[in-house]
């Protein structure tokens, strides 16, 4: 019985769970603090708080958690009817939203939670303009909404959704920055007989940041919070006190936190002293001091991963347990290959062991068994001064040449002295017959030993390939990641992890990206750039919210080709077959295998080596090595199927040509001012053992062009009636000149299956 899979998107859904563990109810709870906070805030407070809410929806929070604690913040500090409609309009046109996207099994688009929150905001809008004619206020709230809700999206994703130990964008930099100064005006809003939360939170936000990140970021977190602040109080004091605080952290950070934590109350106390000229009091110096004991009350094992994760510890840690793992494995590749290998050469000195099965040997065993077990034996030793063997072994000869011996064959010797010369050959006859069939025997032995013998060295060939790969180093934190991360980062691409593998040509690299980010051409540009060499998208994995893109080398060239064939009248089916695949990304193969005949048997041959030729290519296999193995399994596995095999590979990042044939018609390469004959004048495969291929190495350019054809069109047209054809047709079109080749080639007489493959390499 089937089971019904649930799709993995449903992951990226707000949670709808209600089970609270410590760490939730923690996160739970400052996200209701920070809602309360906003929605603190005089005239806008409604405005913020909703911007706020969206953008917890949207990083998946839990929304049946939320929504109460929002409506509850808007209606704390406004406390009416006409403010619970207010609330409670947004949080239902959102359940209705992602109900609407969850049925659908998509995920809810930014833009999608900003259309939301306006239609939300209709009541206000309403509301505000017909009963208070208040259209200023109410279109400046609407247009802090629109704004806010997208820099409350943006940074809650960055926080909850991708993680905010990964470095943040331009975009993600600028919205963070506007929530620490809206969290700097609201702070300062919240205050008791002097008494400022601003101080409390900045002091505890400053030390934090100077322990566990950059200098610059600490900066820039005291810059801002006093902005709001100054904003707020409409005093520049607040903000001069805290870039003081700042500065004073970040100098003295370098040696402990307690020095940055006593700068820090220091700066305090001088502001205090300095009242009259920056509005601090006694107050804020114990605010502050609240703020630095809380932080220095934090666990200095959670300090010290904060710190490790924030300069990337792990990753490098990540990249030495790869590395370390790929070279054990490369290592026992290699060992598996010298196992192939050893193996190799014992089966192939097994099998150029002399046969034990041959005219000498059949003479001495005559000579010992039947001679010697002769009563008048001692009558012919006595003659020869030794046994038989040197009368017998003429006999011998010409029982194995011939197949048989005759009275005739006997020499003057047997035939005057033996009285049992009829008995003596059809001894030799019938021992002649059971070592010839010893003999066919243990030759097929010998070649399955010598075939064995090159698989295994194909397999260690393979295998060794395989063990170069696998040692290829892997960074996961090296120079170049950093590099691309920050040059990414500039163009507001968010790649959350990098891997690069290889070098030059062969440069591999993987990163996980935004979804918005995948498709961005600017990527593969910068990478290029870094790597200095050319690189596209070869695949890319969904993740959900995320993407995995999968960069590799691009190819210089790319090959259209045609095909035209035709089969032999009166036959069902062709015994030519070709093929046409890319054994990895940079090559593309082409292969004519001409089974000799016609019909169904020579179609089976045809495609039985095709079939071989795909296989080895894809497993790895040298060429060499395949056309030797292909042979010797034709010759074991057909009869009168004898087999011509013609290969070219093209390579796309080179142009690069690589020409295989075995017993083929000719090839053609067609340049712009000349065509090239490519002939091969070896038997086909499977007629002879230990038949090397014709292998030769070309460079084909842009514009080139490659035609391939079976028999039955080379012996209809030859060599001057292909180049008459291509002179007089002029075409770039493979296609076209394809159908011409085997057009003509029928009108010509061609008797047998016809086969054309015309390539032409271009640049990309």
């Amino acid at each position: 019985m089937k089971t019904k899979t649930v799709r993995a998107e449903r992951k990226f859904f707000p949670s709808f769970d209600l089970k609270l563990s410590p760490k939730t109810a923690i996160k739970f709870v400052a996200e209701c603090l920070v809602l309360f906070l906003v929605a603190s805030v005089n005239e806008f407070g409604f405005a913020l708080a909703l911007a706020l809410f969206c953008g917890f929806v949207y990083a998946r929070q839990n929304i049946v958690a939320i929504a109460p604690a929002y409506v509850l913040a808007c209606c704390v500090f406004d406390l009416s009817w006409w403010t619970l409609l207010y609330a409670v309009t947004p949080v239902a046109v959102l359940f209705a939203l992602y109900a609407v996207f969850f049925k659908l099994r998509r995920n809810v688009p930014m833009w999608a939670v900003a259309v939301c929150t306006v239609i939300g905001m209709i009541p206000y809008i309403v509301c505000g303009c017909v009963f208070d004619s208040a259209y200023f206020t109410v279109a400046v709230s609407a247009l802090i909404t629109l704004v806010m809700t997208f820099c409350c999206s943006i940074t809650a994703y960055a926080v909850f959704v991708r993680g905010y130990m990964h470095r943040a964008t331009v975009d993600e930099h600028i919205c963070a920055g506007l929530l620490a100064v809206l969290a700097g005006y609201a702070l300062s809003g919240v205050r008791v007989y002097d008494f400022s939360l601003l101080y409390t939170v900045s002091a505890f936000a400053i030390l934090f940041s100077s322990i566990c990140f950059k200098s610059q970021t600490t900066l820039f977190i005291a810059l801002l919070l006093g902005v709001g602040g100054s904003l707020e109080s409409g005093n520049l004091g607040v903000l001069a006190s805290l870039a003081m605080i700042g500065g004073a952290a970040v100098a003295l950070s370098p040696f402990t936190k307690w020095a940055s934590a006593l700068a820090i109350i220091a700066i305090a106390a001088i502001s205090w002293l300095l009242g009259a000229y920056l509005g601090a009091g006694w107050q804020t110096m114990v605010m502050t001091a609240v703020g630095v004991i809380a932080c220095l009350c934090i666990p200095k094992s959670a300090l010290t991963r904060i710190k490790g994760l924030s300069k990337g510890d792990d990753s490098k840690a990540y990249t030495g347990v790869v590395n370390r793992r790929g070279r054990e494995l490369a290592s026992r590749l290699y060992s598996a290959s010298d196992v192939f290998y050893d193996l190799s050469e014992n089966l192939q000195t097994l099998a150029g062991a002399d046969s034990a099965y041959t005219a000498e040997r059949l003479a001495h065993d005559i000579a010992q068994n039947y001679c010697g077990k002769c009563p008048d034996r001692e009558e012919c030793f006595s003659a020869l001064g030794e046994d038989t063997y040197t009368v017998v072994r003429p006999m011998a000869d010409s029982a194995m040449n011939r197949g048989k011996v005759t009275i005739l064959d006997m020499p003057p010797f047997i035939t005057s002295r033996c009285s049992k010369t009829h008995s003596l050959a059809s001894v030799i006859n019938s021992t002649a017959e059971s070592y010839k069939r010893k003999q066919e025997l243990n030759e097929a032995a010998v070649v399955g030993k010598r075939m064995m013998s090159e698989q295994f060295a194909g397999v260690a060939l393979a295998l060794d390939s395989l063990a170069e790969k696998c040692a290829e180093q892997v960074g996961f934190a090296d120079e170049d990641v950093d590099v691309i991360k920050s040059e990414l980062l500039k163009h507001n691409v968010v790649a959350s992890e990098i891997i690069v593998m290889g070098s030059g040509t062969d440069t591999s690299v993987a990163m996980l990206v935004r979804a918005q980010d995948a498709n961005k051409a600017i990527i593969c540009k910068i990478v290029s750039r870094l790597m200095k060499t050319r690189l596209e998208i070869s695949r890319v994995d969904d993740r959900g919210a995320q993407k995995l893109l999968h960069l590799d080398g691009a190819p210089i060239f790319e090959v259209a080709y045609g095909i035209a064939e035709c089969r032999r009248e009166g036959e069902a089916v062709s015994g030519d077959s070709h093929s046409i695949l890319c054994p990895s990304r940079s090559r593309r193969l082409f292969a004519i295998c001409d089974g000799m005949g016609s019909g169904v048997k020579a179609s089976k041959a045809s495609r039985d080596a095709v079939n071989m030729i795909e296989g080895f290519y894809r497993a790895g296999f040298d060429d060499n090595i395949i056309l030797s193995l292909v042979n010797k399994l034709l010759k074991l596995s057909l009869d009168d199927g004898f087999t011509t095999l013609d290969i070219s590979v093209i390579d796309t990042r080179t142009g690069g040509l690589d020409v295989i044939k075995l017993g083929s018609a000719s090839s053609f390469i067609v340049r712009r001012d000349n065509v090239e004959v490519l002939s091969c004048v070896l038997p086909p495969a499977g007629i002879l053992d230990g038949v090397q291929p014709l292998t030769c190495r070309y460079q084909l350019f842009d514009g080139d062009m490659l035609i391939m054809a079976s028999d039955g069109v080379y012996d209809a047209l030859e060599n001057r009636g292909i180049t008459e054809i291509i002179d007089a047709l002029d075409t770039v079109n493979p296609q076209t000149l394809a159908d011409e080749l085997l057009s003509r080639a029928k009108k010509n007489g061609a008797e047998d299956d016809c086969t054309v493959l015309v390539m032409r390499i271009f640049s990309m």
